[in-house]
């Protein structure tokens, strides 16, 4: 089953995050403890990369499709 995260960020914008390497990450981070690290480095479709600041996000959606 492949899941797609939605997060919202502060001031209304949002991001969908659905590559299955970055969701694993993203939620792994969700799951742990990630004070002392404010960005994320996750891997996009393109093959490049994607930076989020975490202290940003007003709240994550997480969807199985």
């Amino acid at each position: 089953m492949k899941q797609i995260i939605t997060v919202h960020f502060i001031g209304g914008s949002t991001m969908e995050v659905n590559k299955t390497e970055a969701v694993d990450e993203l939620i792994r981070l969700i799951n742990g403890k990630f004070e002392a690290n404010h960005f994320v480095k996750l891997p996009n479709r393109s093959g490049g990369e994607a930076y989020i600041n975490l202290s940003l996000i007003t709240s994550i959606e997480v969807r199985s499709i």
